[in-house]
């Protein structure tokens, strides 16, 4: 298994903090960045090959981590044209096995992690359970656990919780992903979520679960206020 990093972004929400510092490399304490806890727990977790794909400040990234092994760059000259669909997708022909999916900026306790490479299926999706608001990636499952919508447009009140950002991809879903990438990129539509790939695969032939982390850490780093949040939750 491997793991596949996103961290092309600039994070521009957080500018007082990001200017000339790619948002992975923002501390988290005295000794660790937010992209140190990730490639460390990854590591804990038994994942050796990490994927990283960089775009802002790509340079900085590689030199902070240079003294690490199994590590492969994919650098998206595009960074600044697209969104995550279009990272993800400068990765996939690196990609030859199940592998752990994460934006760089998304911080979850280790026990949501070993209980997602735990879990079998095509597609599995961690979920905190919650009260979403109008801008979180929302998911919905039935009764067993099936995927029926993700997308952050469904009225709040109807989602199960909020799509934590990680998930778990089997090898047979590469080419779904290059798919469906590729249909919205030749139709000029380069501003996609990676979950819009999860959406087209709905009530298709590919199993998709989700899982709640009941109250397993998690923040995902959008604003100061997440920022903050995420240096008290995962500062040890």
């Amino acid at each position: 298994m491997i793991a596949v990093i996103l961290a092309a972004g600039r994070g521009s929400r957080l500018n007082n903090y990001t200017n000339e510092l790619p948002k992975s490399l923002l501390p988290l304490n005295n000794d660790k960045t937010i992209l140190d806890y990730n490639l460390d727990l990854l590591t804990e977790i038994g994942v050796e090959k990490k994927i990283i794909v960089t775009g802002y400040e790509s340079g900085k990234i590689e030199s902070h981590i240079k003294h690490l092994d199994n590590i492969e760059y994919v650098y998206n000259p595009f960074w600044d044209h697209c969104n995550v669909l279009g990272s993800l997708y400068m990765a996939l022909p690196f990609i030859n096995e199940t592998f752990l999916f994460l934006h760089a900026d998304t911080l979850v306790g280790e026990k949501a992690w070993q209980e997602l490479i735990k879990k079998k299926g095509d597609m599995i999706l961690p979920y905190q359970k919650k009260k979403c608001g109008v801008e979180e990636m929302k998911v919905k499952h039935d009764s067993s656990g099936t995927l029926i919508e993700i997308n952050k447009t469904m009225t709040p009140s109807s989602a199960d919780g909020e799509f934590l950002g990680i998930a778990k991809f089997e090898f047979n879903t590469k080419k779904v992903f290059q798919n469906v990438a590729e249909k919205l990129f030749k139709s000029g539509e380069l501003n996609h979520y990676m979950e819009a790939v999860i959406s087209d695969s709905i009530n298709k032939n590919i199993e998709i679960k989700t899982f709640d982390i009941g109250d397993t850490p998690f923040v995902e780093i959008d604003f100061e206020e997440d920022y903050l949040k995420a240096k008290e939750k995962f500062k040890n």
